[in-house]
């Protein structure tokens, strides 16, 4: 559980095996024309998403993406009371950990989307807090650029009065979070399939061991798929 202010809630969708995709780099549009998601499954996430200030991606599954979904229609009528600049998109933060990043996918080139880049130094929260923010210039615009450790971005946040992020993957960066114990929420959509695949992208790629309980607050299905909501336990 995170020591932040900041509530951090991973969203994903897995098949019974733990896997996120067919393949590697499989975008969501190839994932809906194989019925790996469903209608339900999109409209939660955009649900969970309009009530967060924040949304966590990765650099790598950001590049399969046709954009950043929006959800400020669903905002308008929130009743949510810690929303940033209600009405509008939640800022969206691109990680890297290789400092590696595509600028191909057409998410950069999106208007109204408060787009930021997070070159990330560690997620060790035992370290100190460190950040650096400075606006860049490119080809498709401005954008944040972030460097520096977790923990100096959650500060910073925090300090933006930020209340809620919603985490969207890809596995690497779930498992970056769990593994710094950064999560306080899953919303897991479990679809009826059995993928399997030594090299097929699994929720979580953990390499060491991660004794983590969850608590089960809700559960619903619909035509063989499972929504599921957990709370991490203190």
């Amino acid at each position: 559980m995170s020591d932040s202010k900041l509530k951090i809630i991973n969203i994903m969708l897995s098949s019974l095996d733990g896997k996120i995709a067919f393949h590697a780099n499989e975008s969501s549009v190839e994932r809906n024309k194989n019925n790996f998601t469903c209608p339900e499954d999109f409209e939660r996430m955009r649900k969970l998403v309009s009530e967060c200030d924040v949304v966590f991606h990765g650099a790598r599954s950001i590049e399969s993406e046709k954009g950043a979904f929006r959800v400020a229609d669903l905002r308008k009528s929130s009743t949510y009371s810690n929303i940033q600049n209600e009405k509008n998109e939640p800022e969206w933060i691109i990680f890297t950990q290789s400092g590696q990043i595509s600028f191909q996918s057409p998410f950069w080139k999106q208007e109204g989307i408060l787009k930021s880049l997070f070159f990330v130094s560690s997620f060790d929260l035992n370290e100190f807090p460190i950040l650096k923010v400075e606006e860049k210039e490119f080809n498709f615009g401005k954008i944040n650029c972030y460097l520096g450790s977790i923990g100096g971005l959650i500060q910073y946040l925090t300090n933006k009065q930020y209340k809620k992020a919603a985490l969207l993957g890809g596995g690497k960066l779930n498992t970056a979070f769990w593994e710094s114990n950064l999560i306080d929420a899953l919303y897991l959509t479990l679809n009826p399939f059995i993928v399997g695949g030594e090299e097929t992208p699994t929720l979580l790629n953990l390499k060491k061991h991660l004794n983590k309980k969850l608590q089960l607050v809700q559960c619903k299905n619909k035509d063989g798929f499972v929504f599921l909501d957990y709370e991490t336990i203190k």
